[in-house]
């Protein structure tokens, strides 16, 4: 049996890309981090995460004067919608 996604068959939707990357940042990931969890590229991830920002989903935390590195944690907004997502995946199930 060939396992469905809540938004297609097979292939992942935008829904369930930014469910990941919500998940991913739940506890703060630098965006490399992200790209690799999520499987896209550079180009995809800058999309994704200034969406995630615009819509407060998430947020970019202060880095360290000693790194360079933008570290994005996930919004309570945003864990509502995992919470949101996983009630209709359950369904889909």
């Amino acid at each position: 049996m060939v396992e469905q996604n809540v938004m297609g068959w097979g292939n992942r939707g935008w829904v369930e890309i930014v469910e990941t990357i919500l998940e991913t940042c739940e506890r703060g990931s630098i965006k490399t981090h992200i790209m690799y969890k999520c499987n896209l590229n550079s180009k995809q991830i800058r999309q994704y995460i200034q969406i995630l920002l615009d819509h407060r989903l998430i947020e970019d935390l202060a880095h360290s004067p000693s790194s360079s590195r933008m570290t994005y944690k996930t919004t309570e907004s945003g864990k509502k919608y995992i919470n949101a997502y996983k009630q209709l995946k359950d369904i889909f199930d």
